[in-house]
C-alpha cells in the first residue's frame, strides 16, 4: 500500500514537470493535453455497497450516438420518477444510500451511468454533455410524469445546466454538493497541475469555444435561476475539500425563494452520501 502510494506521488510530481516543461515550449499544446486529463476520469472505484444496487437493478439502454445512454432502474413503477446523477469519478451506486429509502416511498429510480464512467465505453465527458444526455432521459420518459432529481457534486452541475436549457418542468431537486463557479474548477485544475498561465488561458478559450459558452455563463446558481423546478435542497459539508461550502451558499443567496440549504459538517465529499442523517433530511425532502 505504501508503495503504491509512493509510487502515485512520484508520477504525480512527473506530471507536473511535465506541465510546466510543456507550459514554456508550447502552451498551446500543454492547454490542448491539459483539456484531454481534465476531461478523462481516472480515480474509479466501486465499492462493495454500491456492487449491490448495480448488480440488483434493471439496465435500460436508450439509443444515441456516439454511446447509448445507460439507466439503472429499480422501485415502483408506477410510483413517482426519479432521475440520480452521481459525481466525477464515481458510479450510479454511489447514490444508493438514498435510493433505497426512496424505493420504499414508492418512488420509480432511474440511476445515470455517466458517459465514462461505469460500465460506459466512453473515454471523457463533462457537465454540458452530460446535460445534453439528461435532456434526451427526460424526453424519453416525458409520458411519466413529472421528474424529480438527486444529484452529487458533477452530476448537480450537469442537471442544473440541462434544466436551464429546456422548457420540462421538475418537481423537486436535492444536490448533495455543487459546484458553482466553472472557472473555479479550471482555476483548481491549473494550479494541481502546474499549468502556465499562457496555457490555462488557451486552455479556457479553448472549452469555451467548444462549450459555445463563456465561464461567467457558465455559474450554477445563474443558470438555476432559468430552470423550471419546484423545490430545491442543498446539502453541502462546510469543510468540503473538493467543492468548497461556498458553492452551494451561493445558489442558495441567489435562488432564496426555492432553495433550503442544509449545511454538515466532519462529513467530507463523499461520505455525505452514506450518512444517515443525511439520507433522513433528503428522504424527509422527499416526503413533504
Amino acid at each position: 500500500m505504501k508503495a503504491n502510494l509512493l509510487l502515485k506521488e512520484l508520477l504525480f510530481k512527473i506530471l507536473k514537470l511535465r506541465f510546466r516543461f510543456l507550459s514554456l515550449i508550447s502552451p498551446k499544446y500543454a492547454a490542448k493535453y491539459a483539456i484531454d486529463i481534465f476531461s478523462k476520469p481516472h480515480f474509479q472505484k466501486i465499492r462493495e455497497r454500491e456492487r449491490k444496487f448495480l448488480n440488483d437493478a434493471n439496465i435500460i439502454r436508450i439509443k444515441n450516438q456516439p454511446e447509448d445512454i445507460i439507466l439503472y432502474e429499480t422501485g415502483n413503477k408506477a410510483g413517482k420518477p426519479v432521475l440520480m446523477v452521481h459525481g466525477w469519478d464515481s458510479n450510479p451506486g454511489s447514490l444508493s444510500g438514498i435510493a433505497y429509502k426512496l424505493i420504499e416511498l414508492g418512488y420509480h429510480i432511474f440511476a445515470l451511468n455517466v458517459p465514462a464512467h461505469g460500465i460506459s465505453k466512453a473515454k471523457s465527458t463533462n457537465m454540458l454533455e452530460t446535460a445534453i444526455i439528461i435532456n434526451k432521459i427526460l424526453d424519453n420518459f416525458k409520458d411519466m410524469g413529472t421528474f424529480s432529481f438527486v444529484t452529487h457534486s458533477f452530476g448537480s452541475g450537469a442537471v442544473s445546466f440541462a434544466l436551464s436549457e429546456s422548457e420540462i418542468k421538475t418537481d423537486k431537486l436535492a444536490f448533495i454538493t455543487s459546484p458553482d463557479k466553472i472557472l473555479e474548477i479550471f482555476e483548481e485544475f491549473k494550479n494541481t497541475i502546474g499549468l502556465g498561465d499562457k496555457a490555462f488561458e488557451y486552455m479556457l478559450k479553448f472549452s469555451e469555444n467548444r462549450f459555445n459558452r463563456e465561464f461567467e455563463d457558465m455559474e450554477i446558481s445563474k443558470v438555476l435561476q432559468k430552470a423550471k423546478f419546484n423545490k430545491l435542497l442543498l446539502v453541502h459539508d462546510k469543510n468540503d475539500k473538493i467543492l468548497p461550502f461556498h458553492n452551494s451558499e451561493n445558489i442558495h443567496n441567489k435562488n432564496p425563494q426555492r432553495s433550503k440549504l442544509y449545511p454538515t459538517e466532519g462529513k467530507g465529499h463523499y461520505r455525505i452520501l452514506w450518512d444517515e442523517n443525511v439520507i433522513n433530511v433528503v428522504v424527509d425532502f422527499f416526503k413533504i
